[in-house]
């Protein structure tokens, strides 16, 4: 039997276009504040930004796994709704991060959270598996 997710690989879509736009601010932002490549130092404002970008990735190697862990045990559609709220998280975060640091904390909680919500409903759900065969 073919299982298919629809909604769970629009949100792993969505995911990885954030991260690349992330990627592309980072090139602009080498660009306007001239910082060539491999130099990862440069002003605050770059370092904002490319700081923005190396987070994102850190935290999608936490989602991704999350997301389809959660969605082979407890369905496409909830693993979707839970984890729509990673790149509207991760978007806020980016802007408030390059605005100032210090702002960064709601998209942080708005992204990280689904993040912990997917991976122990996704151990739950191993668990429950292992125990009830």
């Amino acid at each position: 039997m073919v299982q298919v997710f629809p909604y769970s690989s629009l949100v792993t879509a969505l995911a990885v276009l954030v991260y690349v736009v992330m990627i592309l601010k980072v090139g602009s932002a080498r660009a306007k504040h001239n910082v060539p490549a491999p130099a990862m130092d440069g002003p605050p404002e770059f370092l904002r930004v490319f700081r923005v970008q190396m987070n994102t990735l850190e935290q999608l190697v936490f989602f991704l796994p999350s997301l389809w862990l959660f969605a082979t045990s407890w369905g496409d559609m909830l693993a979707a709704i839970i984890g729509i709220f990673w790149p509207i998280g991760r978007l806020l975060y980016a802007r408030g991060y390059v605005i100032d640091p210090k702002k960064r904390a709601i998209g942080f909680a708005i992204s990280f959270l689904p993040s912990a919500i997917l991976m122990l409903g996704a151990l739950v759900g191993i668990f429950r598996r292992l125990v009830l065969q």
